[in-house]
């Protein structure tokens, strides 16, 4: 994932936007839980595959960063798989913008809730 190293997450736009977007998406997912995982000292990761990922993911972002992106995630797919005629493009540069915007230095989270 070069968008780790850049800072640039919309270069993830022409990956995501695809037929499989939704799987796509669970995919990335899967990832930022691995990240928490690693962050709270877990040995079972689900992408084995991918640690160096998921390294890269649960280095710089706390907790709530990725909570907050993980909610969006599976927010968008949601939409995506349960909202007929919807603007998959659109809603995902929203999405991959509000993750932009969550990684700012001195942005407030959402408040997660149950």
């Amino acid at each position: 994932m070069d968008s780790l190293q850049t800072g640039d997450w919309y270069a993830l736009l022409t990956t995501l936007n695809h037929e499989q977007a939704p799987a796509r998406l669970h995919w990335l997912a899967t990832l930022l839980v691995d990240a928490l995982k690693r962050q709270h000292g877990a040995s079972y990761l689900t992408n084995v595959d991918t640690d160096a990922v998921i390294a890269a993911l649960a280095g710089p972002l706390s907790p709530a960063r990725i909570q907050a992106i993980l909610h969006d995630i599976c927010h968008c797919r949601e939409q995506l798989l349960h909202v007929t005629g919807l603007n998959r493009e659109l809603v995902l540069t929203d999405l991959i913008l509000r993750i932009e915007h969550y990684l700012q230095p001195g942005t407030l989270l959402p408040v997660p809730h149950l």
